[in-house]
């Protein structure tokens, strides 16, 4: 007797697998396009936070700094103002400060001030340093006793400004497309407008930093990202300037 095996089994045919090849990297390649976005998108958020995180750093120095401004200050110092501030070297762009930190305890009076403000962090400068070359900004310390030495506070940044106020204000803050920032619609508490007054007359100096992401691709581009400004300000209080 003679036996038939019969095979109703039957596969994919050639044009079948091309078409679910082609639907697989479809979905690979879209899959692809969105995890490149994504990692994109961290990246970015990662070096706006790292930025930001600069800023706020070199803006707690300086308002710590700036504050102690005048404190304690030996007489007869002709280029520096009451306040602290030498107002020959600051302006809209720069500040500089004197303070004299190192006074020792006195039985009698409870404080003896030196006779001098030629100590390690007595005389100090804040400004933004501009390097044409690399096209980067800094924002700088100087540190004009000891070995004159410069220290890079933030490195991520595109504009500085310094504001001085004979008291304290409040005000709203505008910053650019180029990244520029300052400050407008200055009031006092009364909410009166409120001028800018001369670097020797001020008890009160607003900080404004401008920091500027660039965009990310093109627009209409998988992945893209529209440039980002950002605006963080510091008001600090002269404490040679608070009358008890």
């Amino acid at each position: 007797m003679h036996t038939r095996r019969l095979n109703h089994q039957s596969g994919f045919s050639l044009f079948e697998l091309i078409i679910a090849m082609g639907i697989t990297v479809t979905i690979m390649g879209l899959s692809s396009s969105l995890l490149a976005g994504a990692f994109h998108m961290r990246s970015r958020e990662d070096r706006k936070s790292d930025a930001i995180a600069d800023v706020q750093r070199s803006l707690n120095i300086m308002t710590r700094e700036i504050s102690n401004a005048g404190m304690k200050l030996p007489s007869g110092l002709p280029y520096l103002s009451s306040n602290g501030v030498v107002a020959g070297d600051s302006d809209s762009t720069s500040i500089r400060v004197v303070s004299n930190l190192n006074g020792m305890p006195d039985p009698s009076n409870g404080y003896l001030e030196d006779s001098d403000v030629v100590d390690t962090d007595e005389d100090v400068k804040f400004l933004m340093y501009v390097d044409a070359t690399h096209g980067q900004r800094y924002i700088v310390r100087y540190e004009k006793n000891g070995s004159d030495q410069t220290t890079v506070l933030a490195n991520r940044v595109d504009s500085l400004v310094f504001r001085y106020y004979d008291e304290k204000v409040t005000y709203e803050t505008t910053v650019d497309s180029n990244g520029n920032c300052d400050i407008t619609n200055v009031v006092n508490a009364s909410g009166v407008a409120k001028s800018e007054v001369s670097p020797g007359s001020a008890k009160f100096v607003v900080i404004a930093v401008g920091v500027t992401l660039p965009a990310v691709g093109t627009v209409g581009s998988t992945g893209y990202q529209p440039p980002s400004q950002v605006q963080l300000t510091s008001d600090v209080v002269l404490r040679n300037s608070i009358v008890y």
